[in-house]
């Protein structure tokens, strides 16, 4: 795929938060552990520090976890896309522990930051959707001060298998997860250990029971290819999806498997 070709599909999907929102939604209602909570376990945030968003999107992480921020908490962000950039700075200006220093649309690979910036460098789930991850880790490093971490967060290929097995069925191609099919857990752990040090990887498994055999049809139309799946295979899916919740009296079980990759500048 040409780069411009990713660009502009990028651009197209997540003009809005709506994509993000179907995906949230599922596993708000279906998930055992919050995704965001966890995250947060894992972020090593402290008072005063300066940390980038890189591809902030609506920024639902500092706003859902606004009271297990430290203070005076500095951020900048980054996104492709206006519209993210617009919706994150609207649902931060509640978060009095942030300040925004700067929100700029921009790309990953060619950061208008200077060098030795930022204490942390966030990239949550962000790099499959980059042509070239590596371009963009080498730039996160250089914005870093030494001693500062860059922190990764992507699906591993089995996440939701379940789901994305059927996906395939109805769609076509591989039965696996999308994003982490262009940058998986794994491929972010070998980027990251080869361009940072003392690198640590956290893995987050969780198995969702679903109810409602809508639910998990809207979730696949929310990724890729179902956004831009034509009728005939959107009917598909959904019979495809309903004949497997029946045969599971009405739970449909898939297990989300995600994880954190943290580096450190030496």
């Amino acid at each position: 795929m040409k780069d411009t070709s990713r660009k502009e599909e990028v651009q197209s999907h997540y003009a809005t938060p709506h994509h993000l929102a179907a995906r949230g939604s599922f596993q708000g209602k279906y998930a055992t552990v919050s995704w965001f909570g966890w995250l947060i376990d894992h972020l090593i945030l402290q008072t005063a520090m300066e940390v980038l968003d890189v591809g902030c999107g609506p920024g639902w992480i500092w706003r859902s976890q606004a009271d297990r921020l430290p203070n005076e908490l500095r951020l900048s962000l980054i996104d492709s896309s206006p519209g993210m950039i617009e919706d994150a700075l609207a649902n931060l200006t509640t978060v009095g522990k942030i300040e925004v220093v700067s929100a700029k649309v921009a790309d990953a690979i060619d950061l208008p930051h200077p060098d030795e910036a930022f204490d942390a460098v966030l990239l949550l789930h962000v790099l499959y959707h980059v042509e070239d991850p590596r371009s963009a880790l080498r730039e996160a490093r250089r914005v870093l001060r030494p001693g500062g971490q860059v922190f990764v967060s992507t699906n591993a290929l089995e996440n939701m298998s379940e789901l994305h097995s059927i996906g395939a069925k109805a769609f076509g191609g591989r039965p696996v997860d999308p994003g982490a099919a262009m940058f998986s857990l794994d491929d972010a752990e070998l980027v990251v250990g080869e361009l940072f040090d003392d690198v640590r990887r956290f893995d987050l498994t969780d198995t969702m029971t679903c109810t409602d055999p809508d639910d998990a049809v809207t979730f696949l139309l929310s990724c890729p290819p179902g956004i831009t799946a034509p009728e005939a295979q959107q009917r598909h899916l959904a019979k495809l999806i309903r004949e497997e919740s029946d045969s599971s009296q009405g739970r449909f079980i898939t297990t989300r498997r995600n994880g954190l990759i943290v580096g450190t500048k030496a």
